[in-house]
């Protein structure tokens, strides 16, 4: 589930206990990361990942909501082809 270069990125703003913290930035070279951000997004890639896994009622969820969202980028896309096509 990782972000791909062309995909919509969200700032996700976290407060944590100052342990967790500490913790967190000393686990940073054992798990191989060069950030914090690097470290959290894959934290939170094998966390989704591993839901997906083991309980179907997710999948099910995370497939309903990617039609959707297809759905209204079709939507935002056809509007914005008819603008431009009409402005041309």
């Amino acid at each position: 589930m990782a972000a791909s270069p062309a995909k919509k990125i969200e700032q996700l703003i976290v407060r944590v206990p100052l342990g967790t913290y500490s913790a967190l930035q000393l686990a940073q070279p054992f798990a191989k990361r060069r950030t914090m951000q690097d470290l959290l997004t894959t934290i939170i890639d094998e966390f989704l990942e591993n839901l997906r896994a083991n309980d179907p009622g997710f999948e099910k969820a995370l497939l309903g909501l990617r039609e959707s969202e297809a759905r209204e980028e079709g939507v935002l896309t056809r509007r914005s082809a008819t603008r431009n096509h009409s402005a041309g």
